[in-house]
């Protein structure tokens, strides 16, 4: 079920007994647990909603809460959070497991059980796995393409009667990495200073902030584009911000990871998104930078990064020196 479909679920207050969070959108997660608490009359809000951490709360606690009547003759919302027990790190006692199973293959159809997964590396082996896939309504919170992220913002601004265009809306998703936590997150910058001045890339690049991903992507672009004095200026602009030398080198490791498993799979932007479970916006990118690289020049800059990394943690070089030696092997 898409979260569309299960907002209007809500609206129609049709839940089902079960319900289990997949995906990678944890904003919209937030989201739509907020709806659903809203959901519920103010005056037994607090006794009809229930927010269950499992590690704080035992399963025997939790089936509890989903098995009590609601006040008001409504529906009880119990939501399951960090369930660690669902993924190879973590398992419930054997007791607690029986329990849950045959909670799931008879569930209280008074109220809803939701468990929260998103984020988390099921496995797949598991007797709780299986039954929750075989058994409960699964809403997939996949993360918003280019297109879904630009109706939300345009609406934003039609509401607040501000004109902007497309071109500048997509530069500042770009410049957030297309995280719509962060993009949400900003808007209002951008709508109060929009009320008496036009918005454009400058103003984007002076109200916000750019992702530190998305700088370790702009960074390997002026790499391959061969301008030195860009590149130092975006890793000096980071140093600025706070960012330290260790930390940009990881971020620039990352991305060349990436780069590299996009050279080797080559998967459209849609098949790299899904198997390497990154957003398509950076899936996007990583196939446009590491087509412009061969696979040996992608694995030598690789190898240069995890030289100077070595040389961070053991001795005093300069940071900035070791950056610019890999800069001149680079461009």
């Amino acid at each position: 079920m898409t979260p569309t479909d299960f907002k209007k679920q809500i609206k129609n207050k049709r839940l089902p007994a079960l319900i289990f969070f997949t995906g990678t959108e944890d904003f919209l997660t937030e989201q739509f647990s907020n709806l659903l608490e809203n959901s519920i009359d103010e005056n037994f809000r607090a006794w009809d909603f229930v927010r269950a951490d499992v590690n704080d709360t035992g399963i025997k606690e939790v089936l509890a809460d989903v098995s009590t009547l609601s006040f008001n003759a409504s529906r009880r919302i119990v939501i399951v959070e960090n369930p660690l027990f669902l993924t190879a790190k973590n398992s419930l006692e054997k007791s607690e497991e029986n329990l849950l199973l045959k909670y799931l293959n008879n569930p209280e159809g008074e109220n809803s059980l939701i468990i929260n997964a998103v984020n988390f590396s099921l496995d797949k082996r598991k007797k709780t796995v299986k039954s929750l896939i075989k058994t409960a309504e699964n809403v997939d919170f996949k993360p918003l393409d280019e297109r879904q992220i630009l109706q939300i913002v345009k609406k934003r601004f039609l509401v607040a009667d501000i004109s902007i265009e497309d071109a500048v809306l997509n530069y500042y998703f770009r410049r957030l990495a297309f995280n719509l936590r962060l993009i949400i997150n900003n808007l209002d910058k951008l709508l109060l200073y929009g009320q008496n001045h036009i918005i454009d890339n400058h103003v984007i690049d002076f109200l916000i902030a750019p992702e530190s991903t998305e700088s370790a992507f702009d960074l390997i672009e002026a790499i391959n584009q061969k301008k030195p004095g860009k590149v130092l200026k975006i890793y000096e602009e980071l140093i600025d911000r706070g960012e330290a030398p260790i930390r940009i080198n990881a971020l620039l490791l990352s991305q060349y990871r990436l780069l590299i498993q996009a050279k080797s799979l080559k998967l459209n932007d849609q098949n790299l998104s899904r198997l390497l479970h990154i957003h398509p916006y950076r899936a996007k990118l990583a196939n446009q930078l590491a087509s412009l690289k061969t696979f040996g020049e992608l694995s030598n800059s690789f190898l240069n990064l995890s030289d100077i990394e070595l040389k961070l943690k053991s001795t005093r070089l300069d940071p900035k020196m070791l950056f610019e030696i890999f800069l001149s092997k680079n461009t």
